[in-house]
């Protein structure tokens, strides 16, 4: 081979090396994160002097959540405190989404992509308005989720532009949801003994001498008698450890008719102590809370004017009585 071929040989070489290096520079290019901008960029320094927040869902009456001081509440609910983790949840999800891509601009298309001021349920936006302290109000649209990954379409109010954001905003469209539903959330190991009185004079004591002695005995239980397993009992200071409510309502509002078809007590090993009871209203059960002692705020967190309404599986566990606990003959 001449020396002009073999240069020539070499020149291709050298090409396809630079062109081999080019790809890899691109590739690696590609591979690497893109910085996203987050989507309210604008609004970062001052998310958390928010002061209210009013959602509109499709199909789903407003809802309004108002800082009080310290605390935030629902006024239509005569300000009873509101959920606090899910609006954190939502503020740490609003400061974290991200740009994705920028899709139409186009009011027209905005209706199919759940984006729509006006229009059937699945065309229209969800509404969210912020109100902060001291910076202009905020509205944003919520759209449906990305086809693909966990993203969501959204965009401002008063603006045209779609934007893909990397996460979906979770935002309960009901004001239930939006409520602080904890009734009570005492350690299990910390209930001593409860006392359940029934309207028909039927009074079931259940104690633990300890708290190492983990399953509950019967007061009530006779010499023959015999519990349907260990740990029948059990069941009743179980729901007191992580009860929450299907409603709530100020007493006022209520209005019982009937006396109570069940007054409880409970007592801890500490010396605290609830009382409380339950109410039949047609086919609802209603709970209150009276006298307590001794409890921390977070493990008795419902309030002694109010009423809470329990599902009827939470009822019934709470109305127990002998012969529910004890073994068939």
């Amino acid at each position: 081979m001449g020396k002009k071929g073999l240069s020539a040989l070499l020149v291709i070489a050298l090409l396809c090396a630079l062109g081999y290096l080019a790809l890899r520079h691109d590739q690696q290019q590609a591979a690497a994160p893109v910085e996203q901008a987050p989507w309210l960029a604008a609004q970062q320094d001052y998310l958390g002097s928010l002061q209210a927040l009013d959602i509109e869902a499709p199909g789903q009456p407003p809802v309004r959540i108002e800082r009080h001081g310290e605390d935030w509440v629902v006024p239509a609910k005569a300000d009873y405190p509101a959920a606090r983790q899910v609006l954190a949840d939502l503020l740490r999800a609003l400061r974290e989404a991200r740009k994705v891509e920028a899709k139409t601009a186009n009011a027209q298309w905005h209706a199919r992509l759940g984006l729509a001021e006006q229009g059937a349920e699945g065309e229209q936006a969800l509404r969210l308005k912020l109100q902060f302290d001291g910076h202009p109000d905020l509205g944003l649209r919520l759209g449906k989720a990305a086809q693909q990954g966990t993203g969501q379409l959204v965009r401002l109010a008063g603006e045209d532009q779609v934007w893909l954001i990397d996460r979906q905003l979770n935002v309960p469209p009901r004001e239930l949801d939006w409520l602080d539903r904890r009734i009570s959330d005492i350690p299990y190991t910390d209930i001593q003994r409860i006392e359940l009185r029934h309207a028909d004079g039927e009074v079931l004591t259940l104690n633990r001498a300890d708290a190492k002695q983990y399953n509950f005995a019967v007061e009530q239980l006779a010499g023959t008698q015999k519990l349907a397993f260990e740990g029948a009992a059990n069941s009743v200071a179980t729901l007191f450890s992580s009860l929450q409510f299907a409603d709530a309502a100020p007493l006022d509002q209520v209005g019982f008719k009937q006396p109570p078809v069940l007054r409880f007590s409970l007592s801890g090993f500490g010396g605290q102590k609830l009382a409380g009871a339950l109410y039949r209203q047609g086919e609802q059960y209603w709970l209150t809370l009276g006298a307590r002692e001794g409890f921390k705020v977070e493990e008795v967190s419902a309030r002694p004017d109010w009423a809470y309404r329990l599902d009827v599986d939470q009822a019934q566990r709470l109305m127990k009585k002998l012969r529910d606990l004890l073994a068939k003959s």
